[in-house]
């Protein structure tokens, strides 16, 4: 007479405690993520076939659109309030707490520091319909180049700067940008491109 065999049992295994971690993991990543702040202007950068990357704390960003109009932005939210007092100052105009509560979620701007407290009592909604004007870089008088400055050389010294052009800009504009940083004696900075294939 044969053997009778015990009927085969899969193994179970309690999923539970496996669900709680993943949910528990899942809500750590999504409160501790930061978000890239909204861009005043579209930039369709030109490509290039440079395998460098942009750090993405400590850097400050010129970005010029096709209309040669000219943006400034910080990668560090702390450091905008700091930068903003200290233009301020420069330019002798007051600004609130509100006020620097408001320019420390921009990511970046394109408009004078004079018209800025007007742009920043607006509510977020109407700031998004507003077409920014640029920052003034003219031989007369260059604010692009303070704020540049003022932020390379007193708010953090060792951060970074980049140049980020869009590709239908006219090179006048671009070319305005890098005798301002020379003038300054900026001459340390990168040029912000798109990523191409490299020829075989």
């Amino acid at each position: 007479m044969p053997a009778v065999k015990p009927k085969r049992k899969s193994p179970v295994m309690d999923m539970t405690a496996m669900c709680d971690v993943a949910f528990l993991l899942l809500s750590f990543f999504i409160m501790t993520t930061q978000f890239k702040g909204q861009e005043s202007v579209t930039i369709d950068t030109p490509s290039s076939i440079s395998q460098t990357k942009i750090p993405e704390t400590g850097v400050a960003t010129i970005s010029i659109d096709p209309k040669g109009k000219y943006y400034f932005g910080i990668a560090d939210a702390k450091q905008r309030g700091e930068l903003l007092q200290r233009m301020a100052q420069k330019y002798n105009v007051s600004v609130s707490s509100t006020d620097l509560k408001s320019f420390e979620k921009l990511s970046d701007f394109g408009i004078s520091i004079l018209g800025l407290k007007q742009y920043l009592n607006m509510p977020p909604e109407d700031q998004l319909n507003v077409v920014m004007p640029g920052i003034p870089n003219d031989s007369t008088k260059s604010e692009l180049g303070d704020w540049v400055q003022t932020y390379l050389l007193e708010v953090n010294p060792s951060a970074k700067l980049a140049v980020r052009g869009d590709a239908a800009t006219n090179y006048p504009a671009v070319k305005k940008v890098l005798n301002e940083l020379g003038k300054r004696d900026i001459n340390k900075f990168q040029l912000i491109t798109g990523v191409e294939n490299a020829p075989n």
